[in-house]
């Protein structure tokens, strides 16, 4: 097979697999995104107290 009709043959078998997605409600995707951006505000928090308690603990030990 030449790579054109390799290419041609992908490019059909990816039109039907992206007609099987099922995308999500707008409802869905707002909280997802509210929840990831809540994560990721907690996790740089946690952090942050982590770096500066290490950083005192440091120039304390220093």
């Amino acid at each position: 097979m030449s790579r054109l009709s390799d290419l041609q043959r992908f490019m059909a078998e990816v039109k039907v697999e992206a007609k099987k997605v099922t995308w999500p409600e707008r409802k869905e995707t707002i909280q997802a995104t509210i929840m990831v951006i809540a994560m990721v505000l907690f996790v740089a928090l946690f952090l942050w107290i982590v770096d500066s308690t290490l950083s005192w603990l440091v120039r304390k030990v220093i």
